[in-house]
């Protein structure tokens, strides 16, 4: 009779091994599988509580204010009785997964637009879908791919009448990449006009000229502004002169204090935002100021020229839709999409529309405001060389602050 053959020290530490690395295997597919389970249903509790806030807005003609949100409840109390949009608002799965932290796996909610609007943050440990891992910001228009506080790159609304802008990344600093549109038409097409805008000026009241008085063209090129309106100041405030303090950073008229202003000045653009300011001929002032920031640091090749021989066309929409030809050097690698909007001049004429694009600024230049000048017909910018009459009218770019 055979004896049975027992196993060897060897075959042991095998069999042991084997064993150890399909639990190991099993013990990460269980946990990848978790994972995205809660992605999964991260992803679901999203569209749910999204549903659920345009069930709300439909009712109330606004979305829920951050205290009935706290309340974990979404519904509507009338004198028909109550309406439940979402009986309990769902938390975030835990533990966070991926490079979630703590804070940004946390579902997120704030108001916005005085109701019109709203963002909620949230955080993906892994792809799900056609959405990759990281922070994500929820709106009334879907899923931005970024943080909420961080949304540079994506479109950004303008609380006073709702209008979308396109936004780009250049460096450190977030810029419109569209001209502002916002405000009442002062003329009308078919009419020659030569009013301005009026000396009671309000920020949610701003007027504006459409070129050629064509309602039509501003949809496309954005409005024009007189520097006054611009800057949020009465009209009053484009004669008279002015004198700066050592660093540029304050305007005092020499008459009429209702005209005085600080920079960095928020003017017509949307809250969040301001216009861009430019210090001229200051060594030492480079980056205290928004113009030379983007045209120096940012897109010149070397570093070193406000008027580099590729500046402007980094910054010009490539092609002659908005541009007369040549369009030299358009590349509109920096995404900042200039067109050639041309001007309305202080006789209330329009002009230059396809060849140039002047950008008022902050700073006055003997009397005059000084204007960042792009042609159709050179890939350079030309800062101030031709001084902008505070009573034309020119297109108004935002820079988001810091």
């Amino acid at each position: 009779m055979k004896s049975k053959r027992a196993f060897t020290l060897i075959e042991l530490l095998v069999v042991i091994a084997i064993i150890g690395i399909l639990a190991t295997v099993s013990i990460i597919s269980l946990t990848n599988a978790r994972a995205k389970s809660r992605d999964a249903k991260r992803a679901g509790d999203i569209k749910q509580i999204q549903t659920a806030l345009e069930l709300f807005f439909n009712d109330n003609n606004r979305y829920p204010t951050a205290e009935e949100w706290s309340t974990n409840q979404l519904y509507s109390t009338s004198t028909a009785g109550t309406s439940t949009y979402m009986q309990v608002i769902p938390g975030a799965p835990t533990p966070a997964d991926g490079n979630c932290t703590t804070a940004e796996n946390s579902i997120s909610y704030a108001q916005g637009c005085g109701g019109t609007s709203y963002s909620i943050s949230f955080c993906l440990g892994n792809t799900t879908g056609t959405l990759t891992p990281g922070p994500k910001c929820l709106t009334p228009g879907g899923i931005l791919d970024v943080n909420c506080e961080s949304s540079c790159g994506h479109p950004f609304v303008d609380c006073r009448d709702n209008q979308s802008y396109a936004t780009v990344q250049i460096g450190t600093q977030c810029w419109l990449a569209e001209n502002l549109n916002v405000g009442s038409q002062i003329c009308t097409v078919g009419t020659t006009c030569a009013t301005e805008p009026d000396d009671s000026f309000d920020h949610n009241s701003v007027e504006k000229y459409c070129y050629s008085n064509d309602e039509a063209q501003c949809d496309v090129y954005g409005g024009l502004y007189s520097w006054s309106e611009m800057l949020g100041l009465p009209n009053k405030c484009k004669d008279g002169e002015y004198t700066p303090n050592a660093d540029f950073s304050s305007w005092t008229h020499a008459t009429d204090s209702d005209c005085d202003f600080n920079v960095p000045i928020q003017g017509i653009c949307p809250d969040g935002w301001h216009v861009p300011s430019y210090i001229h001929g200051q060594p030492g002032q480079e980056n205290a100021n928004d113009w030379t920031t983007l045209v120096i640091n940012y897109l010149t090749v070397d570093g070193q020229g406000g008027a580099g021989t590729e500046v402007g066309g980094k910054i010009k929409e490539a092609g002659t839709t908005h541009w007369t030809t040549p369009n030299t050097g358009a590349t509109n690698s920096s995404g900042f999409t200039a067109l050639g909007t041309g001007f309305r001049s202080s006789a209330g004429n329009y002009s230059q529309q396809g060849n140039f694009c002047y950008f008022f600024t902050t700073y006055l230049y003997y009397g005059n405001a000084w204007v960042e000048k792009i042609s159709y017909n050179s890939s350079g910018v030309g800062g101030g060389d031709t001084w902008g009459e505070r009573n034309n009218a020119w297109p108004v770019r935002c820079v988001k602050d810091n």
